[in-house]
């Protein structure tokens, strides 16, 4: 049985039980991965993750991951970054909207943080709908901040704070 994070509109956050990562990892088209770097990271990034369920017959539709990155030397300069994955069967039944505004709530609720945010791939407009669809705002673009398919590709910026949705 999962553990419910959040839940609303037919849709839910839960814990993955075992397997499900791998599963949801095997299923994904892969459209938006990003070129794999045999570099190591500066620091291992602690990534917390839930599983997005269609509450009215349990089928596994994705998943949300955040983790915490950083603006200055304290707490307070700190934010949740947060994506989001579905499976291509999943998509288009506005449980991307959903998921993000549940995440972005169970966030707010169980944490100190007073800013999300995410980004996407400048040419994923369904992904850009998603977010704003959830509450974020549309900052920037971070030019050529991925590698994919061996070519630089641009990102858009979306963030919240807690003020926006008080």
């Amino acid at each position: 049985m999962r553990r419910l994070l959040a839940s609303g509109g037919g849709f839910g956050l839960a814990e993955p039980a075992e397997g499900e990562v791998e599963r949801l990892r095997a299923e994904s088209d892969g459209a938006f991965d990003v070129d794999q770097d045999p570099r190591p990271t500066s620091r291992p990034i602690d990534l917390d993750r839930a599983v997005v369920i269609d509450l009215a017959t349990g089928e596994l539709l994705g998943d949300v991951s955040w983790h915490l990155v950083s603006y200055g030397p304290t707490r307070a300069c700190s934010a949740w970054n947060m994506g989001i994955g579905l499976l291509p069967s999943a998509r288009g039944r506005g449980a991307g909207v959903a998921a993000l505004r549940l995440l972005v709530g169970h966030l707010f609720a169980t944490t100190d943080l007073d800013r999300l945010e995410a980004s996407t791939d400048a040419s994923n407009v369904p992904a850009q709908r998603a977010l704003a669809g959830a509450g974020l705002l549309r900052e920037g673009v971070a030019r050529g901040a991925q590698l994919r398919g061996g070519e630089r590709r641009d990102m858009v910026l979306y963030g919240v704070l807690r003020t926006d949705v008080a």
